[in-house]
């Protein structure tokens, strides 16, 4: 979450890797070196940026395996350890005719790294964080109607739906909503079986993923080591399949676009626990994982957490620790959500993306606040082309998630201009600032 104040480096504001000394991501900011400071051993796998991927493993990384996505069926990955010249290593030998897909090679290539690891380390295993991310269920990419690809062997599994969900806000004309949603026409009925099919291969596409973490959590069982390690499993963005017309995608500040699952296991977390103080984001993993790892459950304050990381720790909240420092923290009740448009996006014959719905939006859950201040969202729009840093705002959305938890009624213009000027001024708060100052 780097951003830069020059108007000709936008890119910043998801990561740079072009050299830009403002910017410099794999350089100063991968996250892997914190890690390897506090003595753990880094293995990184699988999907990682869409574009731009170093051939070579980051500092701080002792094995590295990644692509940007590529194919569901004999996948190419750049590979390499620590101080060994990187190839391109292509799967492509798997028996069957059926070809190696790629969420099994990922899960392989890590459960193996993880039991050498430890295997290699009888008296004392040197720690080890292992980042494993997969291209399920993302489509593949192509012409017509593109799905997720499932494994060979789960083409034709049973799924519990078939069809996606029918919320109250599907195939829903929002006449009040940004000009990319209103404009939407409904879904034909080819559109809305098309999207349906996405759903159902997305769900065939996850038996695999379940598989991986399966055997991710059976290979610790039987190394002895699954009491002492932290599992995190959650995802970037959520989805949508005919909410506001809009057949396939994720390029909306809406909760469909932006919920995604976080669960935890490991040592002092309660089995079975929906810790209630806990609003994160992303951007708060990373502290969270160094805190928990470091043995100290204090916060952002805890001097683990590098200054440049705009996220907090809610370790302690995890551990349900009642600890000096997080008495003394006030408790978080607003998070950022921002989003740059990457321009004319047409998918299942209707425009999904454009490069004026660049937003930022202030998501709000404070069970303290007055009725209709304690869960909502405050959406700007802006224009990436011209306007990326919000100069300006073109237009605004206000919905109270608690009377409408479908956000299908824009309440910016019933509000009164200064309590629009009090959420603008949060927002512009949150969007500027970096590192220990968020």
């Amino acid at each position: 979450n780097i951003k830069t104040t020059s108007a000709e480096a936008p890119g910043c504001m998801h990561v740079d890797v072009s050299g830009n000394t403002s910017c410099r991501f794999y350089q100063d900011y991968y996250f892997a070196q914190n890690f390897a400071d506090l003595g753990f051993t880094v293995g990184v796998f699988g999907k990682h940026l869409n574009v731009d991927n170093p051939e070579g493993p980051p500092p701080g990384v002792d094995r590295w395996m990644v692509n940007g996505g590529g194919n569901y069926l004999n996948p190419t990955f750049s590979w390499a350890s620590r101080g060994v010249t990187p190839s391109s290593v292509t799967f492509d030998n798997c028996t069957g005719g059926s070809g190696c897909y790629s969420t099994s090679v990922i899960g392989n290539a890590s459960v193996a790294w993880i039991r050498d690891h430890v295997a290699s380390s009888t008296l004392s295993p040197k720690p080890f964080f292992a980042y494993v991310s997969v291209k399920a269920p993302h489509i593949q990419d192509g012409p017509g109607w593109p799905v997720a690809i499932p494994a060979p062997w789960h083409v034709n599994a049973p799924v519990p739906h078939s069809q996606a969900p029918r919320t109250p806000n599907y195939n829903m004309s929002c006449p009040d909503h940004h000009w990319l949603v209103r404009q939407q026409p409904p879904l034909t009925p080819t559109q809305a079986s098309k999207a349906d099919d996405l759903f159902v291969s997305r769900l065939r596409a996850l038996l695999a993923v379940d598989d991986l973490v399966d055997e991710i959590v059976e290979a610790l069982e039987e190394l002895a080591v699954l009491n002492n390690t932290f599992i995190v499993f959650t995802s970037d963005h959520g989805y949508r399949f005919g909410q506001y017309r809009m057949p396939q995608g994720k390029w909306a500040p809406y909760e469909n676009d932006v919920r995604v699952p976080f669960y935890v296991r490991g040592p002092g977390v309660r089995a079975g626990s929906h810790p209630s103080s806990i609003i994160g984001s992303t951007v708060d993993v990373m502290p969270t994982l160094l805190n928990l790892v470091n043995g100290q459950a204090g916060g952002a304050q805890s001097p683990v957490i590098p200054e440049s990381m705009d996220g907090v720790s809610f370790a302690a909240d995890l551990l349900q620790q009642e600890d000096e420092q997080r008495r003394q923290r006030p408790q978080r009740t607003t998070l950022l959500i921002e989003y740059v448009g990457l321009g004319d996006v047409v998918r299942y014959e209707h425009l999904e993306d454009t490069a004026n719905n660049t937003f930022r939006a202030l998501r709000v859950i404070d069970p303290t606040a007055d009725k209709g201040s304690r869960n909502f969202k405050f959406i700007e729009f802006t224009d990436s082309i011209t306007d990326w840093n919000f100069n300006s705002v073109l237009e605004m959305e206000l919905f109270d998630l608690d009377s409408d938890p479908f956000e299908m009624v824009n309440l910016a213009h019933t509000v009164s201009e200064a309590v629009i000027k009090r959420l603008h001024m949060a927002a512009e708060e949150l969007y500027r600032c970096a590192g220990k100052t968020c």
